[in-house]
């Protein structure tokens, strides 16, 4: 967001300047155009209709020759005659003597850029800190991120699992964003490839051109042929947790050294901020280990020997009355082996309190890019995952579950229904939905019957519902249950 007080304040100069302009030279109609960062310049007319359509007029430049910050035109009715050479001094005379105001309104506007750059930096690193799901912050990042640098689109890349082959669109804003979100993006022989992995902000002069020699992916093609001018942000250094690809419509000015500049500030920023956040992860999964261990460690040193000692002494007073109470021996008997049941299910406990998976959401969408990965690897279908979580961890008994519908889904649509592609969306708020789509033929009754009967049973154990969208154009499948059933 911009600082409205500097806005302002810009505005007010110009403004000034140009009815200055109408006020001591020959013209009643002023417009003074500031040179800003490329595709960001400031323009006032001052004048009481705008320039006539037919009218006489001047163009001076304001600064230095080869490098003006400026150009004022005045312009005059037809009638009232063309500018005089002694007008025409005049004029520069007075662009002279405006160029320091022209100046301070040029550091105005960058003072207030570098001000809302520093601004979102901080509202990305507060929101990270508060426990804000990452997925959300990024989002809102990017958002921001396209007003700043008065970008056409902005996609959020984050890694797809893969040991940084490539990166999947997380969040995008722009045309066709939707669409965009969940797309693979191949880093081999690409510009973002070097940029991802630098770690540092870069700007290339045109997305679409690929290295020299190099023959990128063609979803990658496809995605930048669109566009020209392009600002790659690496957040988190030179591990980045996400990288920003800011783009511009092809034809449109390049992002110059100042918004590179203040990129590179707002990346240092939320650099800081996602290390803090990786760190308390650290801790706080090393501090939920350390209370397992100990739970695990107590529940077998102390509740499993006594309970085991308890069945012992119960074993042999049964024993000992197997001759003359058979009835009571049998009785306690009964009770002993009731004990070793649940010494049993406290050992598979403390098993489970040792194996305890991640189930953070980060690593959640990291196992699912995985099994997407794999099971559509070779087989010409396109997939895309779209992964979008409120909470930070889920139940860790679901898990399996999500796990195990993704997978069988996407094995149902590459083994069936000959699709070219594949759409997955799992969203996490206060239920867990999964819904696979496809481009194919749809899925024959008997695959339905076996193949979904089981994912149907996992949803109704927990609450939800499995349904079913077929038709000769492709198939929709929803999976969906409570987040805590």
């Amino acid at each position: 967001m911009r600082d409205p007080s500097l806005d302002d304040a810009v505005e007010t100069t110009l403004r000034h300047l140009a009815g200055a302009a109408t006020q001591h030279l020959a013209a009643p109609v002023a417009e003074l155009t500031v040179r800003m960062p490329p595709g960001l310049d400031r323009s006032v007319t001052v004048g009481p209709e705008g320039i006539p359509s037919r009218s006489a007029e001047l163009v001076v430049r304001i600064g230095p020759a080869g490098a003006p910050l400026a150009t004022l035109r005045l312009a005059r009715p037809a009638e009232a005659g063309p500018f005089t050479a002694e007008e025409r001094a005049a004029a520069e005379a007075f662009a002279a003597a405006a160029e320091p105001a022209v100046e301070s309104a040029r550091l105005l506007e960058h003072t207030g850029r570098r001000r809302a750059w520093a601004l979102a930096g901080t509202d990305i690193a507060t929101a990270l800190l508060s426990g804000t799901p990452a997925d959300q912050v990024l989002r809102e990042a990017a958002a921001r991120v396209a007003e700043l640098a008065d970008a056409d689109a902005v996609g959020v890349l984050v890694p797809a699992g893969d040991e940084d082959q490539s990166l999947m669109i997380g969040a995008a804003v722009g045309p066709l964003a939707a669409e965009m979100e969940g797309v693979r993006l191949p880093l081999a022989e690409t510009r973002l490839h070097a940029a991802h992995h630098a770690g540092v902000p870069q700007v290339i002069d045109d997305a679409a051109t690929p290295l020299p020699g190099a023959q990128p992916a063609e979803v990658v093609t496809m995605i930048a042929h669109r566009y020209g001018p392009g600002l790659f942000i690496p957040l988190g250094g030179t591990s980045p947790m996400a990288t920003l690809a800011v783009l511009r419509f092809r034809g449109r000015g390049p992002f110059g050294d100042r918004v590179l500049e203040l990129a590179a500030a707002f990346a240092r920023q939320a650099t800081v901020a996602m290390g803090l956040v990786r760190s308390q992860e650290r801790e706080r999964r090393l501090q939920l280990q350390t209370d397992r261990d100990r739970i695990a460690r107590d529940l077998h040193d102390h509740v499993v020997q006594r309970i085991f000692a308890t069945a012992l002494a119960l074993d042999r007073i049964g024993r000992s009355l197997e001759a003359t109470a058979p009835r009571e021996a049998a009785r306690i008997a009964e009770r002993v082996d009731e004990l070793d049941g649940t010494i049993a299910r406290i050992r598979e406990s403390i098993f489970e309190l040792y194996e305890a998976e991640d189930a953070s959401s980060a690593a959640v969408r990291r196992r699912l890019a995985e099994v997407v990965r794999s099971v559509t690897e070779g087989h010409g279908v396109r997939p895309s995952l779209r992964v979008r979580s409120e909470v930070e961890d889920l139940p860790p008994d679901l898990v399996p579950d999500l796990v195990a519908v993704v997978r069988e889904l996407v094995t149902n649509v590459v083994r069936h229904a000959a699709a070219t592609r594949l759409t997955v969306t799992v969203a996490i708020a206060g239920d867990v939905r999964v819904v696979v789509t496809d481009d194919g033929r749809g899925l024959p009754p008997v695959t339905v019957r076996s193949g979904l009967a089981n994912l149907a049973d996992r949803a109704e154990r927990r609450g939800g519902r499995l349904v079913l969208s077929a038709a000769p154009s492709g198939t929709e499948i929803e999976w969906a249950v409570p987040l805590s059933g």
